[in-house]
């Protein structure tokens, strides 16, 4: 670089080119002579973000190989995120495992050397017999999963890490790798401890769907999950959780191991099927928390029984929840208990939901669903009698509505707000300025009609909810009926940026000022604020 302009160039300047320039450019600047390479490759190798729903084993391979090669390209990895982004959209009821299609045995040849390299890592980590003959047998087998996370466990600078729902169904490796790095006999250096990711995602895609064949969930080993809260550094964690077993026991017990998470602000618990009182006990010793989202996913009988006694979970969210700024609280039914929780439902279920967003003295956005703001009854609560003044966004979800439209949900919605916003011109909850629920864009005549519906009713439906969005705007208020639509300050969802697409997350509150600094940040439309690229390229992971 010496003989060419760019040597004239500050070398803070150059490092902000770097920064903002895309990956394919990074990689085309890296072939360029040895001084741009040594520039560009902190910067190519900065982010591996690659899609799980074909577990893509040959680009691991490849990047194995050259961090066998070369370990000190492991250190200039700070992301990784190995995710089924567009699950959601899977036809079908039944839960899918990914996996990875390759020929396996041209594949040994080519990476011999590769695969030599990974047992020694194995061995060399002094994992107990049983589960160092689970991993090298599954090495043997080409597993995309054993050698996803033998990859992971040796970015020691990692800063975020997020892991499809399938690594805790297929052996969970990743956690039972980072436990035997923190509490077991690993020699030091051999295996990362973690010790500067700031977010980590361990699962918590996990769709609502039922296993194959009707089986139950296996999950492997349940020590998986205990490593991730002794992690000091971390800010964010979002977390399928499957049990407390190692992480606490009750209220009134000590951990085996007290939780370390003196940094950590953020905490998504998705899907769970944890009982209440467990969630309580965990949430109980993560006292800092400034925004928390609990979702709970549990079959129609149990979900009947937490609606009429919510009490034990109530309390300690209320209880440890005195610096909470973002709230949310999602109970999703199975889509086969859906009908038979209808006929379970009182005018009293969820009573003691009222008010609850009053307790929290610092909140600022808030995600509930409709019922638990305005009650089950005939005669439903009305949202100014039960929002605190600090409150500046409302999420309103369609968890647990009972009517068997949507369209019914978002009529229902409109006529709660459209009540609300009378009184906020009389003064009322000055704050709260933007407003979002769960709509959708388009509905179907003929559902609509076989419902009783009469013609014409979808457009004016349509016509009355961008009347309201016009009033709304008008008045200086946002109204948003979809999560996408949502402003950088309300209820911000997780998002990643692969390919120039934004891949978003089902749970909706991670705020701006959470994200660690070397995070994406996401803006109102299909933009993320560059501070460090999120991308993906095969040309990195085998730039050598």
């Amino acid at each position: 670089m010496d003989s060419t302009p760019l040597a004239n160039l500050p070398h803070d300047c150059w490092l902000e080119i770097l920064e903002r320039l895309p990956q394919q450019d990074l990689n085309n600047l890296s072939h360029v002579s040895r001084d741009t390479r040594v520039s560009a490759e902190p910067f190519l190798y900065r982010s591996i973000h690659w899609d799980w729903k074909n577990p893509p084993i040959h680009r691991i391979l490849l990047l194995l190989r050259t961090i066998s090669v070369r370990p000190k390209l492991a250190s200039y990895i700070r992301h990784v995120s190995f995710v089924w982004w567009d699950m959601e959209s899977q036809e079908g009821t039944e839960l899918r495992i990914p996996k990875g299609a390759v020929d396996w045995g041209k594949m040994m040849l080519q990476f011999r050397p590769t695969l030599r390299w990974a047992r020694k890592v194995v061995r060399d980590a002094k994992f107990s017999a049983k589960f160092d003959t689970k991993w090298i047998t599954r090495l043997f087998d080409g597993d995309a999963y054993v050698y996803a996370t033998l990859l992971i466990s040796q970015l020691h600078n990692l800063r975020s890490l997020r892991l499809d729902y399938s690594f805790v169904l297929e052996g969970g490796f990743p956690g039972e790798m980072l436990h035997h790095s923190l509490f077991g006999n690993a020699p030091p250096g051999i295996l990362s401890r973690f010790s500067k990711l700031e977010m980590a995602d361990y699962g918590s895609n996990l769709p609502l769907k039922k296993p194959r064949d009707g089986e139950p969930i296996r999950i492997g080993r349940t020590c998986q999950f205990v490593p991730w809260f002794h992690l000091p550094s971390l800010k964010i964690l979002e977390f399928w959780l499957h049990g407390v077993e190692g992480i606490c026991v009750s209220p009134t017990e000590i951990p085996k191991k007290s939780l370390n998470l003196p940094n950590l602000r953020t905490l998504v618990i998705a899907k769970t099927r944890v009982l209440p009182e467990d969630i309580a006990a965990l949430v109980s010793q993560v006292p800092y928390l400034e925004s928390l989202h609990v979702g709970m996913s549990y079959k129609c009988r149990a979900t009947a029984e937490f609606l009429r006694d919510p009490k034990c979970l109530l309390h300690s969210l209320e209880t440890s929840g005195q610096a909470i700024e973002h709230l949310s609280i999602s109970v999703e039914l199975p889509p086969c208990c859906v009908e038979t929780f209808r006929l379970r439902m009182a005018d009293e279920t969820g009573a003691p939901f009222r008010g609850i967003l009053k307790r929290f003295p610092k909140l600022k956005t808030a995600s509930l669903p409709l019922n638990f703001l305005i009650g089950w009854g005939t005669t439903p609560y009305e949202l100014q009698d039960v929002l605190p003044l600090t409150l500046e966004a409302l999420h309103i979800r369609p968890d647990l509505w009972g009517a068997p439209h949507p369209i019914i949900f978002e009529m229902e919605t409109l006529q709660t707000l459209e009540t609300f916003m009378v009184h906020k011109q009389r003064g009322s909850h000055p704050s709260l300025r933007t407003f979002s629920y769960q709509g959708q864009n388009e509905y179907d005549d003929r559902e609509l009609t076989a419902m009783g519906f009469p013609d014409g009713f979808k457009y004016a439906h349509l016509v009355k909810r961008e009347a309201m969005s016009l009033f709304c705007l008008r008045k200086g208020y946002n109204l948003f009926s979809r999560y996408s639509d949502c402003t950088p300050a309300f209820m911000l969802r997780s998002v990643t940026l692969v390919d120039n697409v934004i891949h978003q997350f089902p749970w909706p509150f991670v705020g701006v000022d959470e994200l660690p600094a070397s995070m994406p940040r996401y803006s109102r439309t299909t933009s993320i604020t560059p501070l460090n690229r999120v991308s993906t390229s095969e040309n990195a992971t085998d730039a050598n």
